[in-house]
């Protein structure tokens, strides 16, 4: 098992890649703290499906937008499993509105959920990491940080292009304490995100790619397990897009 002993924090773990990405850290040994909003149904799920692996996995409800609770995830990972290894930051929203009535307060959100959520957990997660002398931190962004598909989605493009610029910063910045930070950018994933997109939009998203689809949970949570285990050990600071070909 290539994670057997590590601890995992991921964030938004009660369905797609988020909850396939805390099962496939299960299958290689990883004990978890997974976090949800409002599906406590599908985090427990999450939970179950963990321990009937014979792994160890805590849930708990968690507000994005809070401090206090990106605070109380690291207080309770200590607490349940006395240190932290992994951090998946892999919870976030996207918004469908056209520019011209979009509004600042809903980039605020986005930047908030997207972006703010990601520096405050890292920091907090990578303080933890100094003392074990090394860590894994994976953010989930989208290639909408570097592509814009729709301009509808254009709030949203810009927290993911901060994401993506926050991974490559906090990289710099921690590769001196042996903690690696990287991000994986997801094309058309087959979630409950996904299928709540305007159906016109997913069948372009699809016609423009060459694999002709949209992919998987599994095929990120792949990438998951791989940049948390010493396989990626000289690896940092990387954006690895997995899209079918789409931002070719």
């Amino acid at each position: 098992m290539k994670l057997k002993n590590k601890i995992a924090v991921v964030t938004g773990g009660s369905s797609g890649i988020g909850q396939s990405g805390a099962i496939e850290l299960a299958k290689e040994g990883a004990d978890l703290l997974i976090t949800f909003r409002g599906n406590k149904e599908g985090a427990t799920e999450t939970q179950n499906k963990i321990k009937e692996l014979g792994r160890r996995c805590e849930i708990i409800r968690v507000d994005l937008e809070s401090l206090e609770d990106m605070k109380m995830v690291i207080t309770e990972t200590i607490n349940k499993f006395s240190k932290i290894d992994i951090l998946v930051n892999n919870a976030g929203e996207a918004r469908f509105t056209d520019f011209l009535n979009d509004s600042i307060d809903n980039l605020d959100y986005l930047l908030n959920v997207d972006v703010k959520s990601i520096f405050s957990l890292s920091q907090l997660a990578a303080k933890e990491m100094i003392k074990n002398g090394r860590g894994s931190i994976i953010n989930i962004t989208s290639i909408s940080g570097i592509y814009i598909n729709d301009p509808g989605l254009l709030s949203y493009c810009v927290s993911k292009a901060a994401a993506n610029m926050l991974t490559k910063g906090m990289a710099k910045a921690l590769a001196e304490y042996n903690i690696r930070v990287n991000a994986i950018l997801p094309g058309s994933i087959d979630t409950p995100a996904t299928q709540k997109a305007p159906k016109e939009v997913v069948e372009e998203t699809i016609k423009m790619t060459p694999m002709k689809k949209i992919g998987d949970p599994e095929d990120i949570s792949k990438m998951i397990v791989f940049m948390a285990s010493d396989d990626s050990k000289f690896m940092t600071g990387s954006l690895v897009v997995i899209d079918g070909g789409l931002t070719l």
